[in-house]
């Protein structure tokens, strides 16, 4: 057909019935059609490897855009996967440490995972301040005398020490790994309080960084109830925060009464409302002023 058509324009070509203003446009048009066959073709598609072949071959046929966004998709899921899975390892090896003795902690009168790990975290931590107590406690506890056991020391048996010393490192492992699980998810906490913005895009807490690290400190003493209160009490127990604070409220207090002092008088004689009382804190904020550099 397009044979065809090439003849019948020449002749009418040859015969001054076709402008080449149509001529210059078809040519445009095939030049444009071959570009962009040539870019489609030179484009390299990468599918995610999870799709199965018929969403594959219509994955191709999306926008660049939302191919790009797929595939960012699947990196993160497959991240996050990764992620679930060791949390998954590390739960499953706790559950078979704790199964191979469940029998015996249940005669002892512990029945979960929670009283079993929470026992070993304390006897871990009364190791760490006074070993030598906590031996002789434990000890008492198991019925053993000391003194006969350190004279038959030398007849302990080097498989158990062995065994004993690679249930201490594996213990280690798993306390490092749920204290820094637990860190993490502290950071992420943190780090999103301080990204909390209003309707219009303003952060909501622009000194976080400032006061980040008292804030810390703050919830880890547990002398507040939660991150908001931190916050507030972070920012006056930093000089230069509460410096500025104190500031920024004598400014607004001076521009309110100027304005309050402007529309008292007005051409009619009408006064308006009296200024309002202040708060206590409002009231701190004040006297603090006179005594801040």
């Amino acid at each position: 057909m397009s044979e065809l058509r090439e003849v019948i324009e020449r002749q009418f070509r040859a015969h001054g019935l076709l402008s080449d203003a149509a001529n210059e446009e078809k040519v445009t048009e095939t030049q444009e059609t071959e570009t962009n066959e040539e870019s489609s073709e030179n484009s390299v598609v990468t599918v995610p490897s999870g799709y199965p072949e018929e969403f594959a071959s219509e994955f191709k046929n999306l926008p660049l855009k939302w191919q790009d966004f797929l595939c960012e998709r699947e990196a993160e899921n497959k991240q996050k996967i990764a992620q679930y899975c060791a949390k998954l390892n590390a739960y499953g090896l706790v559950e078979t440490l704790f199964g191979n003795r469940r029998d015996r902690l249940a005669a002892k009168g512990v029945e979960t995972i929670g009283q079993w790990l929470q026992g070993l975290a304390w006897l871990d931590a009364a190791m760490d301040e006074n070993p030598a107590a906590t031996l002789a406690a434990v000890a008492t506890v198991y019925g053993v005398d000391l003194q006969s056991a350190r004279q038959k020391q030398a007849e302990i048996n080097p498989a158990i020490m062995a065994r004993v010393c690679k249930l201490e490192r594996s213990y280690g492992d798993l306390t490092a790994y749920l204290r820094e699980m637990q860190n993490r998810n502290f950071d992420g906490t943190l780090n999103a309080f301080g990204r909390q913005t209003d309707r219009e895009g303003n952060l909501l807490h622009p000194y976080f960084e400032d006061v980040k690290q008292c804030i810390c400190d703050l919830l880890k003493s547990g002398a507040v109830a939660d991150i908001e209160e931190a916050y507030q009490n972070a920012l006056w127990l930093n000089p230069s925060v509460r410096k500025e604070l104190v500031q920024k409220h004598i400014d607004s207090e001076a521009k309110a009464a100027e304005i309050a002092k402007k529309a008292a008088f007005t051409i009619k004689g009408k006064a308006e409302k009296p200024e309002r009382e202040l708060t206590l804190r409002e009231t701190i904020a004040k006297n603090m002023a006179k005594y801040v550099d």
